[in-house]
């Protein structure tokens, strides 16, 4: 069908990205290094393909960095391998989320609704906004999670 028809080359070709990007997402989800070193080499022609010839060069950077850790007798390669290239706030299963990610979940509590506007212009709040700002986010993480319902360790189940 691909030779025959143009849509159906289109949306074949649709799907392998969209399935690339949701195996990318467990990987990150599941906290499995390799299967993300994977997804990310089969990214990578994309970006060239999609004229992201910067976002194609640097991931490829990347790949080949985090592929030179594996060679070495590095601790760091070890701490990928057990999943600490992302981060989990529950115990609820597939729910761990990329470190830059749960960055900007911190940032979002802090900023959110007029919480710290301005910041950047003046460098004495900001210096205590970078110091005391991860703090008051996981104060008020840890307030949230008291008043929601914990997710059962033996579930197999997604919490949503």
């Amino acid at each position: 069908m691909i030779t025959t028809s143009p849509t159906f080359k289109y949306w074949t070709l649709v799907l392998q990205l969209e399935m690339i990007l949701l195996v990318f997402v467990a990987s990150l989800r599941d906290g499995n290094f390799t299967l993300y070193l994977q997804t990310l080499e089969e990214l990578a022609p994309w970006f060239f393909a999609l004229d992201q010839q910067n976002y194609g060069r640097w991931l490829s950077m990347h790949i080949q960095d985090m592929k030179k850790l594996q060679g070495g007798s590095s601790m760091c390669y070890e701490d990928l391998m057990q999943g600490r290239f992302v981060l989990q706030k529950t115990s609820c299963p597939f729910s761990k989320m990329a470190l830059d990610q749960a960055h900007e979940q911190n940032n979002a509590i802090i900023k959110g609704e007029g919480g710290a506007v301005g910041l950047t212009e003046n460098p004495s709040p900001l210096r205590r906004w970078m110091i005391g700002g991860p703090e008051v986010s996981k104060v008020l993480q840890d307030l949230e999670l008291s008043f929601e319902i914990k997710c059962s360790k033996e579930s197999d189940q997604h919490h949503e």
